[in-house]
C-alpha cells in the first residue's frame, strides 16, 4: 500500500535562464516545475497568499462587527461553541494517513442513515431523499466502461442505489468518495508534469525570439498551450479539495478534510464472476432493502423490483467484463511508456534529446488510467456484493 498525499505547493523561484542543465530526470521535473510557478512574480505573490498546505483558500479577512454583540446573539454563540466543543470531543480525530478500512468503520453513524431510519417510521419526511448525494468529479466507472455511450448518466455511474440498503449505500458512496480522492491526486500529478512540459517549450521559444530564431507567431501559440494547461492544472488543484470534502462529507466528518490517504491493495481479484442468474437469486433471497420491496409491493411492484434487480446485476456484470479488457489495455499503454520513459532518460544523460519531460509527463498519464480501472473494477466488485446482501467490500 502507498500514503497518497495532497502535494505542497512550491513558491521558489528558480532561474530559467544561464542555469546549469539539471541531470536527473527528478531534478529535471522539479526545475522546470518551479519554473513554471515562478512564471512571475505578481503570480507567484497572489498564489503564496491564497493557499495553505492543503490547498485551502486563505487571505480573505472575516467579516467584523462594530462593538459587541447583543446579549442573546451573544448567548446563542456560546452555546452553539459549546455543543460543538462537547461534539468534537465526543469523536476521534480522523487518523493520517487514513485508510480504506478505517474510513468504511464510519459509515454506520452518518446521519444519512438516521434520517432513513426516521423515515421508514413514516412521521419525518425523508431529508436525504430531498438532499440527493452530489456526483464524484472523477471517478465514473460506467462510462470508463461504455465508451461512446450517450452522453454522462449519473445514476449508473454512482455506486449508491435505490436498490440498497442505507447502511450499504453509504459504505459504498465512502468507497467511491475514497477513491475519487486518488484519482484526484494523479489527475493534478498528470496536469502538473504536462504544465512543466508545455511551460519549458514555451520558455526556450521565447528566448530564441529574442536570438531571432523563433517568431513572435510561434512563441505566442506555445504559450497560448502553456496556458490552457495551466488552466487544466488549477482545475486538478482545486478538485482536490473538493473531493476531500466530499469524502469528508461521506464519513459524517465535513470540517475534517482528510490529508494523507493510503492507496489500498488494488491486485486484481481473480475470483470468477457469478452467472446472472445466480446473482438476481441471491439478490431477491439476501438483499434487505430488495426484500423489502418485493415484500411492500402488489403483484406489478414485485414485478418492477425484480426487472430492476436483473437488469442493475446484468450491467454490472458486463461492466466487469469490459474492465478487464481495458485494463489489458491500460497495461500495455503503462509498459510501452515505461520503456519510453528508460529511453528518454538514457538519451537526456547523453545530452542527445530533450524529450525527457514529455515522456515523464505521459508515463504519469498512463499511470493514472492504469490506476482509475484498478479502483473501478474495486469499486464495480463491491456493488455486486451489495447487490446480492454481501457485505462491502
Amino acid at each position: 500500500m502507498m500514503e497518497h498525499d495532497l502535494p505542497d505547493d512550491h513558491d521558489k523561484s528558480v532561474p530559467t535562464h544561464g542555469c546549469a542543465r539539471p541531470r536527473t530526470a527528478a531534478a529535471w521535473i522539479a526545475h522546470i516545475s518551479h519554473a513554471a510557478r515562478a512564471r512571475s512574480p505578481k503570480t507567484r505573490d497572489r498564489d503564496a497568499s491564497r493557499r495553505t498546505s492543503t490547498g485551502a483558500r486563505v487571505g480573505i479577512e472575516p467579516s467584523r462587527r462594530a462593538g459587541p454583540p447583543r446579549p442573546l446573539a451573544a448567548l446563542l454563540l456560546g452555546l452553539s461553541v459549546a455543543t460543538a466543543a462537547v461534539a468534537q470531543a465526543d469523536e476521534e480525530p480522523l487518523p493520517s494517513p487514513l485508510t480504506l478500512e478505517h474510513a468504511l468503520t464510519l459509515a454506520d453513524d452518518h446521519p444519512r442513515i438516521r434520517a432513513a431510519a426516521q423515515a421508514a417510521t413514516g412521521k419525518t419526511e425523508s431529508i436525504a431523499a430531498l438532499l440527493p448525494r452530489p456526483q464524484p468529479l472523477f471517478l465514473g466507472c460506467h462510462a470508463l466502461a461504455f465508451t461512446g455511450t450517450r452522453g454522462d448518466d449519473a445514476a449508473r455511474d454512482v455506486a449508491w442505489s435505490a436498490l440498497l440498503t442505507s447502511e450499504a449505500s453509504q459504505r459504498l458512496e465512502i468507497m467511491q468518495r475514497f477513491y475519487d480522492v486518488l484519482l484526484a491526486d494523479l489527475s493534478y500529478s498528470r496536469d502538473n508534469e504536462a504544465m512543466a512540459v508545455a511551460f519549458i517549450q514555451f520558455d526556450r521559444a521565447e528566448a530564441r525570439a529574442e536570438l531571432g530564431q523563433f517568431s513572435p507567431l510561434k512563441v505566442a501559440e506555445l504559450e497560448a498551450e502553456y496556458q490552457l494547461i495551466r488552466r487544466q492544472r488549477a482545475a486538478s488543484e482545486a478538485a482536490q479539495r473538493i473531493t476531500r470534502s466530499l469524502l469528508a462529507q461521506a464519513l459524517g466528518r465535513p470540517e475534517e478534510l482528510p490529508r494523507d490517504l493510503v492507496t489500498p491493495d488494488l491486485a486484481a481479484d481473480k475470483t470468477k464472476l457469478p452467472e446472472l442468474d445466480a446473482v438476481v437469486g441471491a439478490a431477491l433471497e439476501n438483499n434487505p432493502r430488495v426484500k423489502a420491496l418485493v415484500g411492500s409491493s402488489d403483484a406489478a411492484g414485485r414485478a418492477l423490483v425484480e426487472m430492476s434487480v436483473r437488469q442493475q446485476a446484468l450491467e454490472l456484470l458486463t461492466r466487469m467484463e469490459l474492465l478487464d479488457v481495458i485494463a489489458e489495455q491500460a497495461e500495455t499503454e503503462s509498459y510501452w511508456r515505461d520503456l519510453k520513459l528508460d529511453e528518454s532518460r538514457t538519451m537526456y544523460e547523453l545530452e542527445v534529446t530533450a524529450d525527457l519531460g514529455f515522456s515523464m509527463s505521459q508515463q504519469t498519464k498512463a499511470k493514472r488510467d492504469e490506476e482509475q480501472v484498478a479502483l473501478c473494477l474495486a469499486l464495480t466488485r463491491a456493488e455486486l456484493a451489495a447487490l446480492q446482501g454481501k457485505s462491502v467490500p
